[in-house]
């Protein structure tokens, strides 16, 4: 005689409207470097006003990349044009008169000349940088931006 087995199947209903919300995954939440911290707390004091970080894959970490002194017009040379980074920049300006010093955090990413995996890695750990940056060491950034959304005008 033939084993019958019976599979059940749970309905499930979802109203979707424009106020949804999908569920999605956390990411990932290496640890940073102590280089890396040391130099973000510099960077919160106004001691430097430009960090470059990079993620070490094999060792599951965020590490230090730069720290160079960066202006405005030097920006773009710092970008990598081949693997992805995380950038940190004071930028000084005035606006309506008044003089500020804004934190500007930059998401780097070449596209297509670097691995899926480390498209992958650099996006999903992108949020728990920026919320450890500003919960941990409170730092407020005042504009998170992707590479391709930076125009630079001198």
């Amino acid at each position: 005689m033939a084993q019958q087995v019976t599979v059940s199947c749970a309905q499930v209903q979802t109203d979707i409207s424009v106020d949804t919300k999908q569920q999605t995954l956390q990411g990932v939440a290496f640890p940073i470097h102590k280089d890396a911290a040391d130099a973000l707390a510099h960077f919160k004091e106004k001691r430097i006003n430009y960090v470059q970080l990079e993620i070490d894959a094999e060792k599951e970490m965020i590490r230090l990349c730069s720290t160079e002194p960066t202006e405005l017009k030097d920006l773009p040379k710092r970008v990598p044009k081949d693997s992805p980074r995380y950038h940190f920049f004071l930028y000084k300006h005035s606006h309506e008169g008044d003089y500020l010093e804004s934190t500007v955090f930059i998401y780097s990413m070449p596209g297509y000349k670097c691995s899926i995996r480390e498209r992958m890695l650099y996006s999903s750990c992108k949020n728990n940088l920026i919320d450890m940056v500003e919960t941990k060491l409170q730092m407020e950034i005042e504009k998170k931006v992707r590479d391709e959304d930076v125009v630079i005008h001198t």
